[in-house]
């Protein structure tokens, strides 16, 4: 996918940079004829965290630019060169590609194998990785300067370690994960049919199952959640789920991962209803070592309509994003203590607690999702 970048940072007087359907473009050249030398630089800050494989691509002209190489690897921050750099923290910057040999008349097009080039420079991908444009010289466009366009940087991501399409709909109540770690999980219902066939409905992707807000629940266990809530981990969870219309269910949950006892370390989804108003809700609620905070609360999910939920970690903080979008975050040092621990993790309930409604497209992933990751997946 197309990552884009988390932020565009321009240092220079002589800066032209605009989006193009073709991707980011930039001009770059002292844009005063005194003779004196400017330094024109472009950095573009990607989160890269769970990238696999990363391609950079770009197309770059000269206009009679005199070339400048950089000072010897790692250079600083305020380094003049005419090139592409890159830096895993901001302090320590490697050039991947000189662009001093650029023909005057054309563009040159450049596709790098970002992995390629930073295992050779022994640097990993972050969460704030830096990809630097960088040109120096002594006078204005046309006798100096270069333009780069259609800069665009594709990666291949890390997929989820657990994924229940909910596309199950046999005399069985086994429920597929075709995940990377390929463990399959068990549809329970105590009180009647607990085979896939007699809750498969209508989905927001293929099909779903439905949970009755009595007894039915899908237990996932412990050992995959306690892999990724170690400390100082990321983790995303992402559904749909729909409450039908009318639903005045209380205090009923749609995802549960702690037993009581050791909510002290956890999180949970709830959806409920409050009589008095009659107003239907969904709760987002974290749990540290030490306090419970209320992450985020919404009124209208007893609509009949699947929502999208994306509910995250990423550093020390906590996010919810609802149908693509950031709802609410919450940040403290403790949302990066150690969550792992024996209690199972489950769907649309635990214990004598259930939700009724229809859940769709479950995923589990250790590590944080893009933005863009997530609106991909409401769009699908």
């Amino acid at each position: 996918m197309n990552i884009p970048p988390l932020s565009i940072q321009q240092d220079g007087p002589g800066i032209d940079l605009s989006n193009q359907p073709e991707g980011i473009a930039i001009e770059m050249s002292d844009p005063v004829a005194d003779l004196e030398y400017a330094r024109n630089a472009v950095t573009l800050v990607f989160d890269l965290t769970g990238v696999v494989q990363a391609q950079l691509s770009f197309q770059a002209m000269e206009y009679g630019d005199e070339p400048h190489a950089p000072p010897a690897a790692p250079f600083g921050d305020d380094a003049n060169f005419d090139g592409v750099a890159v830096s895993a923290d901001g302090v320590d910057w490697y050039e991947i590609q000189d662009l001093r040999h650029l023909r005057s008349d054309r563009f040159t097009a450049y596709d790098i194998d970002l992995n390629a080039a930073i295992a050779a420079l022994g640097i990993s991908y972050t969460n704030a990785f830096r990809i630097r444009f960088c040109q120096y010289d002594n006078m204005p466009a046309p006798m100096d300067g270069i333009s780069i366009q259609a800069i665009e940087l594709e990666a291949e991501l890390r997929e989820a370690v657990m994924h229940l399409p909910m596309d199950d709909n046999a005399a069985t109540p086994t429920v597929v994960d075709t995940g990377t770690g390929a463990q399959d999980q068990t549809f329970l219902d105590p009180g009647g049919d607990p085979n896939t066939d007699a809750h498969s409905v209508p989905g927001k992707v293929g099909t779903a199952l439905s949970f009755d807000g009595i007894d039915d629940e899908i237990d996932l266990g412990n050992t995959f959640m306690n892999d990724m809530m170690v400390a100082d981990h990321g983790f995303a969870v992402a559904f749909w789920w729909m409450r039908p219309e009318g639903n005045t269910e209380n205090g009923t949950y749609t995802i549960w991962n702690r037993e009581t006892a050791e909510q002290d370390k956890g999180f949970f989804v709830m959806q409920g209803y409050v009589a008095a108003s009659s107003r239907p809700y969904v709760t987002l609620r974290m749990y540290n070592a030490t306090e419970s905070r209320l992450i985020y609360t919404q009124d209208y999910n007893a609509d009949g309509v699947f929502h999208h939920y994306v509910l995250q970690r990423r550093g020390t903080t906590f996010e919810i994003y609802l149908d693509g979008a950031l709802a609410a975050s919450d940040t403290d040092p403790g949302n990066s203590a150690d969550m792992s621990n024996t209690s199972s993790f489950c769907l649309a309930g635990y214990g004598a607690e259930h939700a009724g409604g229809v859940m769709d497209d479950f995923r589990v992933y250790d590590r944080a999702l893009l933005a863009a990751e997530i609106e991909a997946l409401f769009n699908a």
